[in-house]
């Protein structure tokens, strides 16, 4: 079966036997189909820090320790922190760390019910 996206694409060719449709929808997958972007990077990363730093939470509770302290490295560290060109030494390994990391893809922070619709998708 194709894609939605190819198959409501192909809607428009009018009668096709399965056959053409299936050789018209392999054609269009690579041209509907989307590359990756930054934002893939950032949630696999929001996913691997619920993971690592709050592993025996819920994903709720999860999601909103998350929140408070990327708020909270934001509106400090992140100020100073922004300009290095490598994750400084003194929050590597640590959860500020990763946030670095995130925050140098998307320097947006996130509120708790997006982090948690992150963590659920991909979890």
């Amino acid at each position: 079966m194709a894609d939605p996206e190819v198959e409501a694409l192909l809607a428009g060719f009018g009668q096709l036997s399965a056959e053409q449709r299936r050789v018209v929808a392999a054609a269009l997958l690579p041209v509907v189909t989307l590359p990756p972007t930054i934002y893939d990077k950032r949630d696999a990363l929001i996913v691997e820090c619920r993971r690592r730093f709050f592993p025996n939470h819920t994903d709720h509770d999860a999601a909103h320790e998350l929140a408070v302290a990327w708020r909270r490295y934001a509106a400090s560290a992140w100020q100073r922190d922004r300009t290095a060109e490598t994750c400084p030494a003194r929050i590597a390994g640590k959860l500020q760390g990763a946030l670095w990391t995130i925050m140098q893809i998307s320097p947006r922070v996130l509120s708790a019910e997006r982090i948690r619709k992150i963590v659920g998708r991909l979890k």
